[in-house]
């Protein structure tokens, strides 16, 4: 099995999809088109949609994905969204000490980020997020949003296109709220079955002694063959940091998660501990009709 360590701490720029050229008669005239994928208001528009799905991600993530790496392009764009009551920045606190820039989107935001899901593929029962989560989750959080966002660049390399979202906190909720109100109309036992139910339901492993293992977040597509028929499939998404135990990356690797490292260490960690294993994530099954189809078994330095 060939592994590939890719660092995502400068992620690979999203490639804009250019209009017909016999359409393109200038520069002007191309930014005016709001459809236009490359104009500033689709722009704009698409970075506050990621932010709002994520609830905190890194200013320059948002650089790179949304505005080709262009600073001055970007620093207007996201002062816009700003000074228009949509975004907020703070500066986070690196784990090994530093700073970084980080954009959170705000009740206003989440509001018009909800509206323009479907317009940036999404689903429109994805949730969206206002306000900063715990400043000391602040670095976590953007590892998070770089690993679904190399996992979405590579379903859709495999002609798979990303639905929905879900944290942590989403999943856990589901399962939580479906198990408690089990438990309030018949008891334990039907509490304990509702959580297994749900946990399968959403592709979420359950381990022998009946604990369900929850993922940093889950990334559901659908891929569409070759007959018009569509694949529906989910990718649970794990961000290891260089303090996780041998035995945790070998059971998140084995629950079949994705596995993504926070650093360098963590990536030694996970070369180390799953993938000498022979646990690593194995890649989708495209031609499955479902199930915990998962992205290659790439493995990325956050």
């Amino acid at each position: 099995m060939s592994v590939r360590i890719s660092d995502t701490r400068h992620p690979v720029r999203e490639i804009a999809v250019r209009p017909d050229a016999r359409r393109r008669t200038g520069h002007r005239q191309e930014a005016r088109d709001p459809d236009d994928p490359r104009s500033a208001r689709a722009r704009k528009e698409a970075a506050l949609v990621d932010v709002s799905v994520h609830r905190t991600v890194a200013y320059r993530d948002m650089v790179n994905a949304h505005f080709d790496g262009h600073p001055y392009a970007a620093r207007r764009a996201i002062d816009r969204l700003i000074a228009q009551g949509l975004l907020r920045e703070r500066i986070a606190t690196a784990p090994g000490g530093g700073s970084f820039r980080t954009l959170a989107a705000t009740r206003k935001g989440a509001q018009y980020a909800r509206k323009a899901a479907e317009r940036h593929g999404f689903d429109a029962s994805q949730r969206f997020r206002a306000g900063w989560g715990r400043p000391r989750d602040a670095a976590h959080d953007v590892a998070i949003y770089r690993a679904v966002r190399a996992a979405r660049e590579e379903l859709a390399a495999l002609g798979a296109t990303a639905r929905r979202i879900r944290l942590d906190g989403e999943l856990r909720g589901i399962v939580a709220r479906r198990s408690e109100t089990a438990r309030a109309r018949a008891g334990r036992a039907a509490a304990d079955a509702e959580r297994r139910r749900a946990a399968t339901e959403y592709q979420l492993p359950i381990d022998p002694d009946g604990k369900v293992a929850f993922p940093d977040a889950q990334v559901e597509y659908t891929l569409t063959d070759e007959e018009g028929r569509d694949t529906f499939g989910r990718v649970n998404i794990e961000v290891a940091s260089p303090h996780y135990s041998a035995g945790r990356i070998a059971a998140k690797a084995a629950a079949g998660f994705a596995l993504f490292g926070s650093s360098g260490r963590a990536v030694r960690n996970i070369l180390n501990h799953a993938v000498r294993a022979g646990k690593a994530a194995t890649g989708p099954d495209t031609n499955a009709r479902g199930g915990s189809n998962r992205p290659p078994s790439d493995l990325f330095e956050i």
